[in-house]
């Protein structure tokens, strides 16, 4: 009898409202790999300000499970499902879940989120700077580039502020409709 080495994925699931940190704790204690993203934010109270650390994601977490400990993050208390696509819980690729990674743990620039779903822009890779190698879109041409990293899974969109001279612009796989985007895009880059 052979016996087959579990094929961990991550996974993204959905929680109750502001029990992300809670979650966190108990899949760990429960020996599962998690991560829970998290960003300082400073709050103001009447008498003070305090900086905080909040989830860079409401209500969503990722966990790394094999078919063994699936169905036992759903026993976690707060875990409402898994983030489900076609009826099925949807795996996210590990090179997604390394780029928000890197780009929560990077400190030098503001990181933004956005549940809108925005139109496909010029793809650019990022050369040089704590995003080398990342692929995305660019949102702003000219004074402010942004690149976009879209995480399918969840629905929303990351972006940082990327300079000019750290970004290459690749050649486009599917032929962009916006020719004003691109004629802008070249007016940036010649001048």
């Amino acid at each position: 009898m052979e016996f087959q080495k579990p094929i961990y994925k991550w996974y993204a699931v959905y929680t109750k409202v502001n029990q992300e940190k809670k979650i966190f704790k108990w899949l760990k204690e429960d020996r599962i790999e998690c991560y829970l993203p998290l960003r300082k934010v400073l709050r103001y109270w009447s008498n003070r300000k305090v900086w905080i650390e909040e989830p860079f994601f409401r209500c969503y977490l990722f966990v790394y499970v094999s078919h063994i400990e699936f169905f036992r993050v759903m026993s976690i208390p707060g875990v409402v499902r898994y983030v489900m696509f076609g009826g099925q819980a949807a795996s996210i690729p590990d090179q997604q879940v390394d780029h928000v990674k890197r780009l929560v743990d990077q400190q030098e620039r503001e990181i933004y989120i956005s549940a809108v779903n925005l139109k496909k822009g010029q793809p650019a890779e990022v050369l040089f700077g704590p995003f080398k190698g990342m692929k995305g879109e660019v949102l702003r041409v000219c004074n402010n580039y942004r690149i976009i990293i879209r995480i399918n899974t969840l629905g929303c969109n990351l972006s940082a502020n990327i300079s000019r001279d750290e970004i290459k612009v690749l050649k486009s796989l599917q032929p962009v409709s916006a020719g004003k985007s691109r004629q802008k895009l070249q007016n940036c880059y010649s001048g």
